[in-house]
């Protein structure tokens, strides 16, 4: 393609991007105030955090661990170790003020922000059309939409997820350096500051670098790589000590959190049942991208048989799988599986790219742009059922199942 054609498919796609998120932003916005707001739940609690972060600053932070740890009712909600999202929340506080609503703002502004984020990092993997269809998907994701209004960390931690994966995929591309490492290390300490339960990636990103270093022979310089992710873990546990005033209350606190899902009579009532409960919520909220993703999952896993490796796909399967299989141990609710959204939406363009005609003619891409606005407009309706006429706030399986009229609503 010549550089005149590119940089006029770039402008062309970046104009398409705007203008998806502009209507995406008005659709959020106009619903926001149908959105559910539970200051006696999760709400309250970062809010809290937030104003008191923001009324004392870091010095604070000690005194929230050690009221955390002295009250048992509290040990069912987010606790103060989340201090890279309490941190974030308390400096919006100072420009939209320290309120649940400012709270939804900095969810929505994150889900605007993550569309940009997909389309930058993924036209250097995908190409611009591909790119711009991830990027309007996730935008348009039933279950982002929905939690982009919510006063809760969900919308910030996929951000900072995907994020990372995309970091992560950019740096092992390149022989790694460790000044190069810096914006993924960044990263993945602000994941693990933001939620404790997304170290979890961690461990498809570590099966990732073995199975290409000993499988497939990529020269990947191990020790350097063991770096990229020690060195944002000592941070990580540094910030949390100083926050918590000490190891002693730290070491209570990660006890409490680690202990939660099997005493939490909620998460046992909500989040219970087999391995595949979380796929099966996913199928509910979206169904169409869902089996589009198992589509383009399954062309993916043949071509690899048939010897074809691609490195975007083959991590992005990994992380779906591994995740999957690692939350089967914990609580297994879609919103602690956000970052499996940008697996999703990125198998069901390729499926939708290999039912387009899978060529880079104008005509397969209109198809396939037209197939993406078509699930876009799936998936808005889907919102509407879910998120607005229902009132969502924890899309559960029960929720999910009386909401598509699967069961009846009082059973």
């Amino acid at each position: 393609m010549d550089p005149a054609t590119t940089r006029s498919t770039r402008v062309l796609c970046a104009v398409f991007l705007a203008l998806a998120v502009v209507l995406l932003a008005w659709i959020l916005q106009g619903s926001m105030q149908a959105a559910v707001r539970a200051p006696n739940a999760d709400d309250g609690y970062y809010l809290r955090y937030m104003q008191r972060v923001r009324e004392g600053g870091l010095s604070t932070f000690p005194s929230l661990f050690d009221a955390w740890n002295a009250t048992p009712k509290d040990w069912i909600y987010p606790p103060p170790s989340r201090v890279g999202f309490i941190v974030v929340s308390a400096l919006w506080a100072g420009l939209f003020g320290a309120t649940i609503h400012a709270l939804q703002l900095l969810s929505l502004a994150s889900h605007l922000l993550l569309c940009l984020v997909n389309y930058l990092f993924a036209r250097r993997h995908l190409g611009e059309a591909k790119a711009l269809f991830v990027a309007v998907l996730i935008g348009f994701s039933t279950l982002l939409m929905g939690l982009s209004r919510l006063p809760l960390t969900d919308s910030f931690i996929a951000l900072c997820m995907m994020t990372t994966v995309w970091l992560f995929l950019d740096l092992v591309q390149r022989p790694v350096r460790l000044l190069r490492s810096i914006p993924f290390m960044a990263s993945l300490a602000l994941m693990v500051l933001v939620k404790e339960l997304s170290v979890l990636l961690v461990v498809p990103l570590v099966l990732f670098v073995l199975y290409e270093k000993f499988v497939r022979g990529t020269p990947h310089d191990l020790a350097r790589i063991a770096l990229a992710f020690a060195i944002p873990g000592a941070v990580a546990i540094g910030v949390l000590l100083l926050a918590a005033g000490g190891g002693s209350p730290l070491v209570r606190t990660m006890t409490i959190v680690m202990h939660s899902p099997a005493t939490n009579r909620y998460s046992i009532a909500a989040g219970s049942g087999p391995w595949f409960r979380m796929i099966l919520d996913f199928l509910l909220l979206s169904p169409v991208p869902t089996l589009l993703a198992l589509g383009g999952f399954a062309v993916a896993a043949a071509r690899l048989r048939a010897g074809s490796y691609d490195r975007t796909t083959f991590l992005l399967g990994s992380i779906a799988v591994t995740l999957i299989f690692l939350f089967s141990f914990f609580t297994k609710n879609v919103r602690y599986g956000v970052v499996l959204e940008l697996p999703i939406r990125v198998f069901g363009v390729l499926m939708i790219g290999v039912l387009a005609g899978e060529g880079k003619s104008v005509r397969a891409t209109l198809v396939a742009g037209v197939a993406v606005a078509l699930v876009a407009f799936l998936e808005w309706r889907s919102f509407e059922l879910f998120w607005v006429r229902y009132h969502g706030y924890d899309p559960v399986t029960h929720f999910l199942a009386i909401a598509r009229e699967l069961v009846p609503r009082g059973g």
